[in-house]
């Protein structure tokens, strides 16, 4: 008889016994780690599934909505804890919500849905394209980001705390600001990355226009007192934080709906 394999479980996070622990200092003791894990496929506890939309000459808002157009995807092995830290909406798929609760506005949060610091923007999109756990013994997450290109510096950024590779990728047009603050909003990143994107806004976009895009979302400005991203950095060991070339490559996949 052929036993099937048992079913991920979702559990919430942070686990009961560190509910009274503070985010931020989860985070800063996983950035102090962030050299044993980073590019450590052979450690990773979840798969992301990140759809990269196909070209064609229909609009790019036209694109996503369709399903037909996903011609290939990335794949990325990594670690729970580090993304649950970091994103709100990655916390709680991984706590079992599913994604229609996520952006569901709640007029009267409760103590016991904190955790999961619910995002209230409802970004409309088919059912086959939302954010959703699949089928298996372990997390395997498909999540359709507004900007691929620009997803690896994120997750370098949740595994370090660090933004100077996202800064420096801005200023060689590697990605675009739009794409990396699309992203941001999207995964419900925490505020300091938020502080620093509005930074580099103010600094380099501002100075060029007369008024500040619809797009722009209206953030925090200079004087907010979260810490700079020079307080979350750890040591200075040598560590090879480039992103790992694996996960540049596009594979071909037939995603079900």
């Amino acid at each position: 008889m052929i036993v099937s394999p048992k079913s991920f479980t979702p559990r919430p996070f942070p686990l009961p016994a560190l509910a009274d622990i503070p985010l931020e200092y989860i985070a800063q003791q996983l950035h102090d780690l962030a050299p044993l894990y980073w590019n450590r496929p052979e450690t990773a506890d979840c798969t992301i599934i990140v759809p990269i939309v196909g070209h064609s000459r229909s609009s790019s808002r036209h694109r996503a909505a369709d399903p037909s157009h996903i011609a290939s995807h990335l794949t990325l092995q990594l670690h729970t804890d580090y993304l649950c830290t970091k994103s709100s909406l990655l916390r709680g798929l991984f706590s079992g919500y599913s994604y229609l609760d996520l952006v569901k506005p709640e007029p009267k949060p409760s103590a016991s849905s904190s955790s999961t610091s619910r995002t209230s923007r409802c970004l409309p999109m088919p059912p086959s394209l939302q954010p959703h756990l699949l089928p298996s013994s372990r997390p395997v997450l498909f999540l359709p980001v507004p900007d691929p290109r620009s997803i690896h510096l994120l997750i370098h950024w949740i595994y370090f705390g660090k933004s100077d590779l996202i800064e420096t990728c801005l200023k060689e047009g590697v990605v675009d600001w739009e794409g990396v603050t699309r992203n941001v909003e999207y995964l419900g990143l925490t505020t300091d990355i938020k502080v620093f994107l509005g930074r580099w806004y103010d600094n380099w976009l501002l100075p060029n226009t007369y008024e500040r895009p619809v797009c722009c979302p209206q953030w925090f400005s200079d004087d907010s007192d979260v810490d700079s991203d020079s307080e979350l950095e750890g040591d200075d060991s040598e560590v090879d934080e480039r992103l790992p070339e694996y996960e540049l490559a596009e594979e071909e996949v037939e995603l079900s709906s």
